[in-house]
């Protein structure tokens, strides 16, 4: 299986809560809840797994894997990342992306000349951040985002006083 390719990782197995095989989910989906809309979800040695929320505590989701109600059977899952196939995403809607379609386009100028490639996506609370690197030192100040050309592979910039917003998926 190609995981960079086919594949998004959607979360991340925590530790165990009781004795009755719950654990906890560090969930990368925009909703927790949205994790009860999928029914495969794939571990990185391509192992298949049902993942079902079945409630929350104050640190994070509670879910169950396989129906295994015993603790010791689902430590085997503590720290594992989980995966889904880009194609059960749903469509995005005109000016929206999912932030696995953003990395890596190439940055350019109205020129068109490449300055630059997009590193990552990140949030840290405040809001949604591209982690741009730039091939060379660029006034940033300056920068004006447009709407990206997906087919294209590339994420234009406008240096004018005008902007074109992006909205993003994560």
């Amino acid at each position: 299986m190609s995981l960079l390719n086919n594949f998004i990782q959607v979360g991340k197995i925590g530790r165990p809560k009781g004795t009755k095989g719950l654990l906890r989910l560090n969930c990368f989906l925009n909703d927790n809840r949205d994790i009860n809309k999928f029914q495969k979800f794939y571990l990185e040695d391509e192992t298949i797994i049902n993942i079902k929320l079945v409630s929350f505590d104050k640190k994070s989701p509670l879910v169950t894997i396989n129906d295994i109600t015993d603790r010791t059977q689902v430590e085997g899952y503590v720290n594992k990342y989980i995966y889904l196939q880009k194609e059960k995403l749903s469509p995005t809607e005109e000016n929206e992306f999912y932030f696995h379609d953003l990395e890596g386009l190439e940055v350019v100028d109205q020129q068109n000349e490449i300055v630059g490639k997009v590193s990552s996506v990140v949030n840290f609370g405040a809001g949604d951040l591209l982690e741009i690197y730039f091939k060379s030192f660029f006034d940033l100040q300056k920068l004006i985002f447009l709407k990206s050309t997906l087919k294209k592979k590339e994420l234009p910039l406008n240096l004018n006083d005008h902007f074109s917003y992006l909205n993003f998926i994560s």
